[in-house]
């Protein structure tokens, strides 16, 4: 079964693990002296075969997250996205039984939906925004954008900046294609994600663009250790190609001769493609969350594709872990579309190296004991503090920018088995909406600053936590 955050995807199976190692399609186990809700365990190892996601080897507690259990993950974040942020509408949804699905009310949820395999375009009656002349070059040929501003208003620029908002080039342009190859030597020189946006008069103009260069991530170094929680073997992450997370660590000084060199990595080409956003439509109300491809682009890529082809509407979130072993928030575990925590898309992600940590409202990847088995199913990071541990463990990919109450709610689910972190009455997704991401504002981070957990207006509920 999938264990809690640190899922491993496994034989179809994906955990998360909150323990200092993953195990193979597991979600967070539930910590063992506190009752601690499924879905949001802590130190459940991904390898574990439960309906449970592992969390990373670096944990602060016993709780692992495991596949089939929800887990979820948060970035710092140090400002908040204000002028372009529309609210979502939280109001819970009734039964999904007995209600169809919600469609959104709010102006920023109700763009058209993206459909599986089409690119994203701007509205004909729109006429003003930016659009990739191609999804897919090469190396050195031209990267060219088609600008569309039927009728300026005043000088038009394009803005190259990176996930926190910082602009390398600003370039200006007028209405037709651009190739920014031989404009912009720190877009064609990044080794990760970029976003460009169209600015008019200071304003910035409809949805950015996504330039990703093609690049495989560096081979994952691994060492088999044993969880302190419960003394069970686990593999945990020490690094990343010629890079050992702690040199000095004992385990990492014996496994560092042994390695061989890495392939070189190199740029193959790139994608571009409209910035998009996803809109969780669930029976406690709507998320919306944002991505961030320059950490994760494969993985972002992956779950944008089940998105859209409907992989992810009406099913459940069926592992959910309020508290950890030490009373700190968990995580909120889903995507499995059998229900049982063990289901997946059918293949396996490879594991990509995340600099973004798990800050509340973070969403990762649940995954098995094997790092590389990632697949279908994703957890909501509750706190810092409990998901911290899973930090270089599991893949990190988006964040909530809107609808936190409805994300609290999900965390507040009564729970039947402390054990497994299963709700009572698990809460349905009822649909992922693709939408284009809100326009780019400089010197602002795409994953803005979350709430504090004091601003939860209802306590998480320590009788409904998973028991150790």
């Amino acid at each position: 079964m999938f264990d809690h955050p640190i899922l491993p995807l496994a034989c179809g199976a994906v955990w998360l693990c909150t323990c200092a190692e993953p195990s193979a399609v597991e979600s967070p186990d539930p910590p063992a002296t506190a009752p601690v809700q499924p879905a949001m365990q802590q130190g459940a190892p991904l390898s574990d075969r439960t309906t449970r996601v592992h969390e990373p080897a670096f944990r602060s507690s016993t709780e692992d997250i495991r596949l089939g259990q929800s887990s979820n993950f948060k970035t710092p974040r140090s400002e908040t996205r204000t002028g372009v942020q529309q609210p979502i509408a939280s109001d819970p949804v009734p039964p999904a039984a007995t209600v169809a699905l919600d469609q959104p009310t709010d102006p920023a949820m109700s763009s058209s939906t993206l459909h599986a395999d089409q690119p994203p375009t701007i509205p004909p009656e729109v006429r003003r925004g930016l659009m990739p002349a191609q999804a897919l070059t090469k190396p050195s040929a031209p990267l060219e954008v088609t600008v569309q501003a039927t009728d300026p208003r005043g000088a038009l620029t394009l803005q190259i900046m990176d996930r926190d908002g910082h602009v390398t080039d600003t370039i200006a342009v007028s209405p037709g294609t651009v190739d920014l190859q031989p404009l912009s030597a720190s877009l064609t020189g990044s080794q990760q994600t970029m976003w460009i946006q169209l600015v008019e008069d200071g304003n910035p103009i409809e949805a950015p663009i996504w330039i990703t260069p093609l690049r495989s991530p560096p081979p994952v170094r691994t060492v088999r250790s044993i969880r302190a929680s419960n003394q069970q073997p686990y593999t945990r992450i020490i690094g990343w190609g010629d890079r050992a997370f702690d040199p000095q660590d004992a385990d990492t000084k014996t496994a560092m001769p042994q390695w061989t060199a890495p392939e070189p990595v190199i740029t193959s080409g790139f994608r571009m493609e409209q910035a998009v956003d996803c809109i969780l439509h669930t029976s406690e109300g709507s998320i919306r969350v944002a991505f961030v491809p320059d950490a994760a682009p494969e993985t972002v890529e992956n779950f944008l594709r089940l998105a859209r082809s409907g992989f992810y509407d009406a099913t459940i979130f069926h592992r959910i872990v309020p508290l950890d072993r030490e009373g700190r928030p968990f995580v909120v575990q889903g995507g499995d579309p059998t229900g049982t925590g063990d289901g997946g898309p059918g293949w396996n992600l490879a594991l990509e190296p995340s600099s973004v940590p798990h800050d509340r409202g973070i969403m990762g990847m649940a995954r098995g004991d094997d790092p590389n088995s990632a697949g279908s199913q994703f957890y909501f990071s509750l706190s810092r503090q409990g998901t911290a541990r899973l930090d270089g463990q599991y893949c990190t990919f988006a964040g909530v920018v809107d609808g936190w109450d409805a994300m609290d709610r999900l965390a507040k689910s009564e729970i039947a088995d402390a054990s497994s972190g299963r709700p009572r009455q698990p809460p349905l997704l009822q649909k992922v909406e693709v939408v284009p991401a809100q326009p780019r504002v400089a010197n602002a981070s795409v994953i803005g600053a979350a709430p504090s957990e004091e601003d939860v207006t209802e306590p998480l509920n320590p009788s409904s936590a998973s028991a150790p």
